[in-house]
């Protein structure tokens, strides 16, 4: 054989992860959706720690910031943040980080909110939330 042949170009290692327009597998959203509330179960049975609290609020400032560019209403998601407040000034009060009844309650509803919000958007207008809460928090 002749030794004229063009040498074989090099591959490209391209990038294997999924593109932003296509959903997650529903054991990823589940899964996406389980973090907070088993961090709210944490709440309710009395062992929480400063982490729970972080995660709930970023959870509900993530849905929040969702809602806000997709315009949809944010009112769940504000009562949520106001409870979490709460939580927060109580923990400052007392040391331990407890729930009342209403704040227990307005933190699920925002949680569930931003269940349903993520399911109703795609990855993309969600991936594009989660960015900017985390761009933006304050540490």
């Amino acid at each position: 054989m002749p030794n004229s042949k063009k040498p074989r170009k090099a591959k490209k290692a391209s990038c294997r992860s999924i593109p932003l327009t296509i959903r997650h597998t529903p054991e990823a959203e589940m899964g996406l959706q389980l973090a907070p509330h088993a961090e709210l179960m944490k709440f309710r049975e009395g062992y929480a720690t400063e982490e729970s609290w972080h995660t709930l609020v970023a959870r509900l400032n993530v849905g929040f910031v969702a809602a806000q560019q997709n315009q949809k209403p944010t009112d769940v998601f504000a009562t949520g943040l106001e409870a979490m407040l709460k939580v927060k000034a109580r923990n400052e009060k007392t040391g331990k980080w407890a729930l009342s009844g209403n704040d227990y309650k307005d933190i699920s509803d925002g949680l569930l909110a931003a269940d349903n919000l993520q399911l109703s958007l795609t990855r993309k207008q969600f991936a594009k939330a989660i960015d900017y809460v985390f761009a933006n928090a304050a540490y």
